[in-house]
């Protein structure tokens, strides 16, 4: 029977550096805020997925003036945190897939939404950046 050790190419210890500690925490912390804020501000218009058959709200306002998907980033945050705490590659390769398919669907819920929204959610999309907007 094989042990996974600190010092195996499985798992890393960072954790023993108080600074990425402190900022897999806060990372954590801020992922879970940001994504609670994100819920509130959609209210009626949160769905699970696309659903062709339902109409919803274009949300630009709170939260989703700083980023189109702040949900998603809520998540990537997180789970960031997540790596910094427990460093090892069965929490790395996972989020990277949970990186490039939440990408994915966002990409395809972009095409539902300018489908669906027309000129209103193509001017959004000019002033508010995918994931992030600082200015």
């Amino acid at each position: 029977m094989t042990v996974l050790t600190k010092n195996s190419f499985i798992e890393f210890n960072l954790i023993e550096y108080q600074l990425i500690k402190y900022l897999a925490i806060s990372l954590v912390t801020l992922g879970f805020a940001i994504g609670i804020v994100a819920l509130i501000a959609m209210r009626n218009s949160w769905r699970v997925g696309i659903r062709y058959d339902q109409k919803t709200d274009l949300v630009t306002f709170g939260i989703y003036r700083f980023s189109r998907n702040p949900y998603f980033l809520s998540y990537y945050i997180m789970m960031f945190g997540f790596v910094l705490l427990f460093p090892s590659l069965f929490l790395i390769i996972p989020y990277l897939i949970v990186v490039f398919t939440f990408h994915s669907m966002i990409i395809e819920e972009e095409k539902y939404l300018e489908k669906t929204h027309g000129a209103d959610y193509i001017n959004y999309k000019k002033k508010v950046n995918r994931y992030i907007t600082l200015l």
